[in-house]
C-alpha cells in the first residue's frame, strides 16, 4: 500500500445530488429558498459538465446517459463507453480503472463512502473509515458494523421494491426500527412507519413523500459517521430531486406543457381541466426536494472543520419531456416474470428487480447468457416492436422495458416470440400499469453543474464547462496527486483553492 507521510491539508466532502436539474436551482436561489445553496455560489465557484462523445439525436438517446452510466464516469474519470458499466446490478467487476476513493485509499487517505453508485463491494486498503454501498448492492456488507442496519433495510426495500408491502411489512418494519443504531432519527423512523396511513387519509398529493424517506435516512447516518470518524474524503449520495423532476415537472411548470391528455392521462382524466386540478396538488414535490437538500447541505457545511471543500455535482442534468408528444413512460411494474422467462426457454437464472420494470437477469455462465439474450430479444408486442432492449455483458442480460403507446383508449396488447410461432401472452399479465397517474415528464440531458465551496477559504473555477471525466482528476488534485494512469490523456483538474 502506498501511505502519506501526513494527513492532508484539505479535507473533502462530495455531495452527489443525482440529476439535479440547473433550471431549478437557479429559480429556487433567486426566490431565496435556499439560503445554504445561496451561500456556497456566492462564496464559491460553479461549473456546467458535459458528458464527451453522446449524441442527443439517437433515438432515445437518454437512455445511454443513465445515472447508473455516468456516475462511474465521475468516479474514475474514463468515459461512459470506457468504464464498462451499462446497467444496474452488473457485476462490479466489470468496471475498469478505480474509484476516486480507491485511489485515495490506496495512498493512505482516510476516506468515506455512503450510498454512491456502482460502489459495492465495500472496499479498502487500510485508511477507509466507512463504506456503505447503494442500496441496490448485492448483498448489505458494509463497515463500521453499527452501519448494517441501514444498509439491511435499504437493501430489503430495494429487493422487494416488486413485491406486495403487505408481504414484506413486519419484516421491513423490524429493519426499520434497528435503524436507530446506525443514527437514523426517531422522527425519520415514525415519518416512514407513519407513511401509508398518512396516505390512506389524504392520498396521492402525499404519495410522493415516500421517494424523500430514503434521504432522510442517509442524511442522518453520514451526520453520525462522518461526525464520528473524520475522513479526509467522504461522499454521500441522494437521488430524490431526481425523482420528483422526472414525475412532476408538468406539475410544477404546466406552462411548459401542452394542455392536452397523453394516452396515461386519459386513463384518469376526463379533461385536462381536470388533470391540471390533480397535478396542482403535487406542484411542490420538486421545491421539497431541494429545500431538503439545502438543509442537508446546510448541515454539512456546520459539520465540516475549516479548509474543507464541500463539492456538490449532479453527473447530469433534466430536460422536460412532454408526455403528450415526447415520451410514453407511465409507472409500471414487470410481474409473474419467472412465467414469461420460463415460457421462452430460460432456465436456472436469477432476477434482480432493482429498477423495475427494468431488470437484470444472472445466468450461471457466459454461453447460457449468450443463449438467454438471445431469446429474450425474441420477445415483441404484436404490432409494436421488442418487449425490451436487451444488452449482455459476461453471464448477466440487462432488460429494459418498451413501454408500447396504445393507438386508442382500451386497446390491450398481446406478447408474441419470433421463434415461437404458437407462444402468446397477455401483456397485462406481466405489466401491471400503476393506480395513480404517474408518468415521466422529463428526462436525462448532458448538462450537469458541479459547484466547490470551501469552509474559511476561496476556491476558483478555471473552466466554465467541464466534462464529467475531468472530475475525478479534479479531487485528486485536491489532495496534491495527478491523475490516474488510466485517466483521458486530457484530464484536466479545474478548481483551485486560495487566491
Amino acid at each position: 500500500m502506498i501511505q502519506t507521510r501526513s494527513k492532508p491539508a484539505v479535507s473533502v466532502i462530495f455531495f452527489e445530488l443525482n440529476e439535479a436539474e440547473r433550471h431549478f436551482l437557479d429559480k429556487y436561489v433567486a426566490a431565496g429558498l435556499l439560503p445554504n445553496f445561496q451561500r456556497a455560489i456566492e462564496g464559491g465557484a460553479i461549473v456546467r459538465t458535459r458528458i464527451p462523445e453522446w449524441d442527443a439525436g439517437e433515438p432515445k438517446a437518454w437512455r445511454k446517459i443513465s445515472p447508473w452510466i455516468i456516475w462511474p464516469s465521475v468516479y474514475t474519470g474514463l468515459a461512459p463507453d470506457a468504464h464498462g458499466i451499462v446497467g444496474f446490478g452488473q457485476d462490479p467487476s466489470a468496471l475498469r480503472g478505480r474509484c476516486v476513493w480507491d485511489v485515495l485509499d490506496a495512498h493512505g487517505i482516510p476516506v468515506g463512502v455512503l450510498g454512491s453508485l456502482m460502489s459495492y463491494p465495500p472496499r479498502t486498503q487500510g485508511a477507509a473509515r466507512f463504506y456503505v454501498p447503494e442500496s441496490l448492492a448485492d448483498t448489505s456488507d458494509c463497515f463500521p458494523e453499527a452501519a448494517r442496519p441501514l444498509q439491511e433495510f435499504c437493501v430489503f426495500a430495494a429487493r422487494n421494491y416488486s413485491e406486495s408491502f403487505g408481504r414484506s411489512a413486519a419484516t421491513a418494519i423490524k429493519l426499520l426500527l434497528k435503524t436507530g443504531k446506525s443514527g437514523v432519527r426517531a422522527r425519520t423512523m415514525l415519518r416512514t412507519l407513519g407513511q401509508v396511513p398518512i396516505e390512506a387519509v389524504r392520498g396521492a398529493a402525499v404519495a410522493p413523500e415516500r421517494a424523500m424517506l430514503h434521504s432522510y435516512m442517509v442524511r442522518d447516518a453520514f451526520v453520525k459517521l462522518y461526525a464520528a470518524t473524520r475522513p479526509s474524503y467522504a461522499s454521500v449520495h441522494m437521488n430524490q430531486i431526481a425523482y420528483m423532476q422526472h414525475r412532476y415537472w408538468r406539475a410544477a411548470e404546466p406552462e411548459r406543457f401542452e394542455d392536452s391528455l397523453s394516452t396515461t392521462d386519459r386513463r384518469f382524466f376526463r379533461s385536462v381541466e381536470q388533470r391540471k386540478s390533480y397535478e396542482q396538488k403535487l406542484s411542490r414535490w420538486i421545491e421539497k426536494s431541494f429545500l431538503h437538500a439545502d438543509q442537508f447541505l446546510g448541515e454539512v457545511l456546520e459539520l465540516a472543520d475549516p479548509g474543507t471543500v464541500v463539492l456538490v455535482g449532479t453527473a447530469l442534468g433534466q430536460r422536460p419531456f412532454d408526455p403528450v408528444t415526447d415520451i410514453h413512460n407511465p409507472v409500471v411494474r414487470l410481474v409473474s416474470e419467472r412465467t414469461l422467462f420460463d415460457a421462452v426457454g430460460l432456465r436456472d437464472y436469477v432476477v434482480l428487480h432493482q429498477m423495475n420494470p427494468d431488470v437484470t437477469i444472472n445466468l450461471p455462465d457466459e454461453a447460457v447468457a449468450i443463449d438467454a439474450e438471445r431469446k429474450l430479444r425474441g420477445l415483441r408486442v404484436e404490432g409494436h416492436g421488442p418487449l425490451f432492449t436487451v444488452q449482455r455483458r459476461g453471464a448477466q442480460v440487462f432488460c429494459e422495458l418498451d413501454m408500447p403507446r396504445r393507438a386508442e383508449d382500451g386497446e390491450t396488447f398481446t406478447i408474441r416470440h419470433d421463434d415461437l410461432p404458437a407462444f402468446s401472452a397477455d401483456f397485462a399479465q406481466h405489466i401491471h400499469e400503476h393506480g395513480t397517474a404517474d408518468q415521466s415528464t422529463a428526462h436525462h440531458k448532458d448538462s450537469g453543474w458541479l459547484l466547490a465551496y470551501q469552509k474559511g477559504g476561496r476556491v476558483r473555477a478555471t473552466h466554465e464547462v467541464v466534462s464529467v471525466t475531468d472530475v475525478a482528476p479534479t479531487i485528486l488534485s485536491l489532495f496534491g496527486l495527478p491523475p490516474a494512469p488510466w485517466m483521458r490523456a486530457d484530464a484536466k483538474a479545474f478548481l483551485t483553492l486560495g487566491g
